[in-house]
């Protein structure tokens, strides 16, 4: 009888590289035709939107068409930028958009655009002219979303993530002339993003991010219904695709703003708990503004985090070290296989090139790990 050789080799543990996202807005090219509130806080010192670059914006939304190929043109350009820089969760940097609340809403029945209402928003940081809530909210009954997402995807070698507003962002942003009931326009504002959100599962999307920004400002609406919302929105999605949330703590009206009035980042212990028990995959946080606590990262036993590692409302670059320190603390506190290293938030208020810059200096960090 004739015996085989065997020969035992030490084998090779191949760690892959931890994964890297944006969360959204980029800053735009000078080329498209479209403002946003980034845009006016270069301009302007702040965010506060003007009527006529609303209407203006309304415009550009009707005659899509033609328009397209500059939205393509940008597009193709920002995820290239992600791409080479090390990103393997891109985002379309949300250039079609004037902003990523109004965009879904100008969508919606209810939504009146034509005669806006003034309210003081975020805890008194700022104030500004709305669309008003007129009547029920209700989705016309075809996507919009999806052609964005598609035009996006086939600019793309990886899979690109899709992001909307959660309802309670939306309805910080715009003003109740109707319902005057928080809970049941939470809930019909859910139903729309859940509508929107099939769709691209549909489609084919894999990476749907919901952004809730005001859970970190208004904890108690979070918990009484705001967490609810969240899993309507994300209601019939199957495993297959990851469902994410973005909490940050807001934006500055403008670049290198220290006195702005961040939300408290206590607010994500609070919230820890609700947010671990919730239908979804990954929460997206904050750090680099905030400085968190790390062994909040430890009631965390059931999600992805995606950590904040950049700041994205200051010009001063991080360097390759400090980030990677920070990374490599958090890790203490969590399983590597469950950490996504972004942004803190999205990038519009920074230059192309500092935003080029942060994200290679961020990814270049995260391969270190």
């Amino acid at each position: 009888m004739r015996y085989k050789k065997i020969v035992f080799t030490e084998s090779l543990i191949m760690v892959l590289p931890i994964e890297t996202t944006t969360i959204g807005a980029f800053p735009k090219p000078d080329y498209v035709p479209i403002q946003d509130w980034f845009d006016l806080a270069r301009q302007t010192g702040g965010m506060n939107t003007p009527e006529t670059t609303r209407r203006y914006s309304e415009d550009i939304r009707k005659n899509r068409d033609a328009h397209e190929g500059q939205f393509l043109k940008a597009i193709k350009q920002i995820i290239e930028i992600q791409l080479k820089s090390g990103i393997s969760i891109p985002t379309d940097g949300e250039v079609r958009r004037e902003n990523y609340i109004h965009y879904h809403c100008r969508h919606l029945n209810g939504f009146d655009f034509n005669s806006l209402e003034n309210r003081v928003l975020r805890d008194g940081a700022y104030q500004t002219d709305l669309p008003a809530i007129r009547s029920l909210i209700k989705h016309p009954g075809h996507s919009y979303s999806v052609h964005d997402y598609l035009a996006s995807q086939t600019l793309s070698s990886r899979p690109v993530k899709f992001t909307l507003p959660g309802p309670l962002t939306i309805m910080d942003t715009t003003a109740d002339c109707f319902y005057q009931n928080r809970r049941k326009l939470n809930t019909d504002l859910a139903e729309t993003i859940n509508k929107e959100i099939l769709s691209l599962v549909q489609a084919g999307c894999k990476y749907i991010q919901v952004d809730e920004p005001l859970f970190a400002r208004s904890v108690k609406d979070a918990l009484d219904f705001g967490m609810e919302g969240l899993e309507r929105c994300f209601h019939n999605v199957p495993k297959s695709v990851t469902r994410i949330v973005h909490m940050c703590c807001g934006y500055p009206d403008h670049l290198d703003d220290d006195d702005y009035k961040k939300a408290d980042p206590i607010s994500y212990h609070q919230l820890s708990d609700a947010v671990d028990e919730a239908e979804f995959d990954q929460i997206s946080i904050e750090d680099k503004h905030c400085c968190n606590d790390l062994t909040l990262l430890e009631k965390f036993k059931n999600k992805t985090v995606i950590f904040g590692a950049v700041a994205i409302a200051s010009s001063r670059l991080e360097s390759i070290e400090e980030v990677r320190e920070r990374i490599q603390a958090a890790t203490n506190h969590i399983d590597r296989e469950r950490l996504v290293i972004a942004p803190d938030c999205g990038l519009g208020l920074l230059t192309p090139k500092l935003a080029e810059d942060k994200l290679r200096v961020m990814c270049q960090a995260a391969a270190l790990i």
